[in-house]
């Protein structure tokens, strides 16, 4: 399905665009496939094979169209993605939790080993005071690759953690 002109574009932004590329598509092969088994004795052995020539470099010409206007909207989305994560970032600051939360959610579904997102989820959950979930994001953090340069964060919020359940518990 992934060979399919617009297929990609749909699954990831559901853009109409994308559909009536895959749509278009879609028609001219239906109406190749009538043609060459409904109709086949309507078509000479040539035009059949010319026609799916034609298929062919239509199928070529919509996958790429298709595939640079994807790139398109990849970029202007990283784009409104980091603007977004410093309005989140602001929103953070200043305590509004429940924003923030609603911007991480969907982001790690989209992309679940988003180093600063997990770092800025544990965080939030330690000032929702959800310390056990906070450790379990901190741990899956450890284990990935990014997480390195992000040691020293991470150490401190496993501590400020630990402080904030030693408090609880006293």
């Amino acid at each position: 399905m992934f060979f399919w002109p617009g297929y990609r574009g749909i699954l990831r932004y559901g853009y109409v665009s994308f559909l009536a590329i895959a749509l278009v598509f879609a028609f001219i092969l239906d109406l190749f496939l009538a043609l060459n088994f409904y109709w086949s004795d309507q078509i000479t052995v040539f035009q059949r094979n010319i026609i799916f020539l034609c298929v062919i470099i239509i199928w070529i010409i919509l996958s790429s169209f298709s595939h640079f206007r994807l790139k398109q909207f990849d970029l202007i989305s990283a784009g409104m993605q980091e603007e977004k994560f410093k309005e989140v970032l602001i929103h953070y600051l200043r305590g509004n939790w429940y924003e923030v939360e609603m911007f991480i959610i969907p982001r790690l579904k989209y992309n679940p080993s988003d180093v600063e997102t997990l770092l800025l989820q544990a965080t939030l959950y330690r000032h929702t005071e959800r310390y056990a979930e906070a450790l379990q994001v901190l741990e899956k953090l450890k284990l990935l690759n990014g997480a390195n340069k992000w040691f020293a964060e991470i150490e401190t919020e496993k501590i400020l953690i630990t402080e904030a359940l030693e408090k609880i518990k006293n």
